[in-house]
């Protein structure tokens, strides 16, 4: 039995064969080296270069992924830089408002006090002294209703509004005793009246609890204007006549209000009204009577009647600030109180704030929407984008808080004095100055990332060159060798040929 192919030939044509065997084993690997463009394709044909090209190579990917991980930080960059853009728009708008503000507010005012003076109140306490324990009554009752400020209340104290010459008014502590005593006189308490119209202008620190802004009369004849769990009240009362009258209207502390009541008797009518507006209307049937109860302003002095009765003492002092309180002995028409509210410009002040604080909620909303996967450098994340495969090079970019609070700007900003004007205006101006600064560190960021990005990517390249260098093939080179292999190939099998022998199972066995 034949055990091999080489048993049937002879030495001669043995040598032939194995000459024929290493022929193809040569036409195989330049096969290999042209399909795949590599004259180095594992570690049998040079360990050496295939080694350094793998090594390479790695260091090729390391680097790509790195670019990806850069080109993701710098779509971050650029989510925040849109949102900076869209700020800085928003703060441009906000000091256009503010300027447009300054303009309307301080320029060609009416001014309360003149317009108070030219209806002639028979008492007006402005309380805008600067010392002593005396309050000025500007009225027609002069120096004889002058008042006196008992206790420790705090003079020179912010405005209520931004008209009237921005003069200060009491700040009441709602301590024991700390009100403004107001004497008899016949033009008030000792008097009878047909007509009797009152207004001032507050602002609560706190609505909780009861606390008087007005009070004459006591628990029988009363006329009381006081505020009480979040809502302000014109109270009168005439016992056996009418009354007692309830009239309220909600407020909230830390808002300025003008309060007025009008006692009507010809026309049978008791009238509140807050900020201009008439918050109710009751019937009275007799004429205000003459009575000696006491008269004080931000505390109750002596007593005085409430929505739920009568009380007894010195209590229920205010905390807050009062001024411009006027007294008259006729009635004041919506109209009249309607002027004297829009000289107050808190409707005009109110617009300006919401429209800030609408652009204020909108830079919140900005700032909360410039995530880009998570990071969000307007809103405090930091951004560490790496250079290299070992993160010994690396760029941090520093977020920050970029809502109106970030940005130092007040969310209880107000607009009643040309001081609060100047403060919002000078925090937005800060603002302004803060974004365009972090605009240009973002900017320099951005560069720094796009020129690391080019150094890798060149980088890349540079890896990706000398890995081809140790292990591509030459394809002319290889494909000359194919040709010249394949001729030598045939030029063997002629020579090997003979009858009755298969070449081919020759080749393959």
């Amino acid at each position: 039995m034949v055990g091999t192919d080489f048993n049937i030939l002879d030495p001669s044509r043995r040598a032939q064969l194995t000459a024929i065997q290493r022929t193809q084993s040569a036409v195989d690997l330049t096969q290999l080296r042209l399909a795949t463009g590599n004259k180095v394709n594992s570690a049998i044909d040079n360990p050496q270069n295939f080694f350094t090209a793998r090594a390479l190579g790695h260091r090729s990917d390391d680097l790509l992924r790195l670019l990806d991980q850069i080109g993701q930080n710098i779509q971050v960059i650029k989510a925040a830089d849109n949102a900076l853009k869209v700020t800085e728009v928003l703060l441009n708008q906000a000091e256009a408002l503010m300027n447009d503000v300054a303009i309307d507010l301080t320029t060609n005012q009416q001014n309360l006090s003149d317009i108070i003076l030219a209806d002639a109140p028979v008492a007006y306490w402005r309380l805008n002294e600067t010392s002593g324990n005396v309050a000025e009554n500007l009225g027609s009752g002069g120096a004889a209703i002058n008042g006196t400020y008992n206790a420790n209340i705090e003079l020179e104290a912010d405005p209520l509004y931004i008209g009237g010459g921005n003069e200060s008014v009491a700040q009441f502590n709602g301590g024991n005793n700390h009100r403004v005593n107001i004497p008899d006189s016949n033009l008030i308490n000792l008097g009878t009246h047909a007509e009797r119209s009152i207004e001032l202008v507050f602002n609560a620190d706190s609505t909780s609890g009861r606390q008087v802004l007005y009070e004459e009369g006591g628990a029988t004849n009363s006329l009381t204007l006081y505020v009480e769990d979040g809502r302000v009240y014109v109270m009168g009362r005439d016992a056996g006549a009418w009354g007692p009258v309830d009239i309220s209207a909600e407020i909230e502390a830390g808002e300025t209000y003008h309060l007025a009541l009008v006692f009507d008797f010809p026309n049978r009518t008791f009238t509140g009204y807050l900020n201009g507006e008439e918050i109710g209307e009751e019937a009275v049937n007799a004429i205000f009577p003459a009575h000696s109860a006491n008269i004080g302003i931000g505390g109750m002095w002596g007593d005085a009647w409430f929505h739920d009765g009568s009380a007894v003492g010195n209590d229920f002092e205010f905390h807050g600030r009062i001024g411009e309180v006027a007294i008259y002995n006729d009635v004041l028409t919506a109209e009249d109180i309607q002027e004297r509210y829009d000289a107050t410009f808190l409707q005009k002040s109110s617009d300006a704030e919401d429209a800030l604080n609408e652009l204020l909620a909108q830079l919140d909303l900005v700032a909360a929407d410039a995530t880009y996967r998570g990071t969000n450098l307007l809103d405090g994340d930091n951004l560490i984008t790496v250079f290299n495969e070992f993160r010994t090079s690396s760029l941090i970019t520093e977020g920050a808080f970029f809502s109106a609070a970030g940005l130092g700007i007040s969310d209880d900003a107000d607009f009643l004095t040309t001081g609060h004007i100047d403060g919002t205006f000078d925090q937005i101006r800060t603002a302004l100055e803060t974004v365009r600064a972090f605009g240009a560190t973002l900017a320099n960021d951005l560069s720094v990332m796009k020129i690391r990005e080019s150094f890798i990517k060149g980088m890349v390249n540079t890896l990706d060159e000398g890995k081809q260098q140790l292990t591509i093939a030459d394809q002319n080179e290889e494909g000359a060798k194919m040709l010249a292999l394949q001729v030598r190939q045939q030029m063997q099998l002629s020579v090997l040929s003979f009858s009755n022998f298969s070449v081919a199972d020759v080749l393959f066995a």
